[in-house]
């Protein structure tokens, strides 16, 4: 029973292994990264070290400005990703508004029906056609490119993201100088 107890965490353990894969980290961004967690920065080393090491080109800089480039670039490239979900929100955005616009008309229209004391198939029929609206929206809103609600995460990223680049770059430049 102990060997089959084991041999099960064994396999529980070559199952678990190959997600517990860390990311090393080289000299240069060890230590622009245990500098900037040092000093006044407002980047804990750990996100630091996790974003550049994650990217092939900080990885491959020797120095501060190596990896001030590699953040700068990384930054830009979430900003522009995050254009590019702005945009097709954007889009989707307005297929709700127009949608929500025929549903304004088609009540306006019910209500005037219901004014004219006209209470037929064609006024039931605009009731309905707009009490669909919301439905729709939310399945372009969900189906669409963007496919997301408006922007926290991407917020927070690019904050985070453009801020570190911002500071690896003054760093680098202090440095230099010094």
């Amino acid at each position: 029973m102990a060997q089959h107890a084991a041999l099960v965490l064994l396999l529980l353990a070559l199952a678990i292994a190959p997600g517990l894969t860390v990311a090393t980290t080289t000299p240069a961004i060890n230590a622009t990264c245990t500098a900037l967690d040092a000093g006044r920065y407002d980047h804990p080393y750990s996100y630091c070290a996790g974003v550049l090491s994650a990217d092939p080109a900080a990885a491959a800089a020797t120095d501060e400005r190596g990896v001030s480039e590699a953040a700068i670039n990384i930054s830009a490239r979430t900003a522009a990703s995050t254009l590019s979900v702005l945009t097709d929100l954007v889009d989707e955005l307005g297929r709700c508004r127009e949608y929500y616009g025929s549903m304004v008309e088609s009540l306006a229209g019910v209500l005037d029906d219901f004014h004219a004391g006209r209470f037929d198939d064609a006024a039931l029929a605009k009731a309905r056609s707009a009490s669909a609206v919301p439905d729709q929206c939310e399945l372009v809103l969900i189906q669409g490119n963007a496919k997301k609600d408006p922007f926290t995460k991407e917020n927070i990223d690019n904050k985070r993201l453009s801020s570190l680049a911002a500071d690896i770059t003054a760093f680098a430049m202090r440095s230099k100088k010094g």
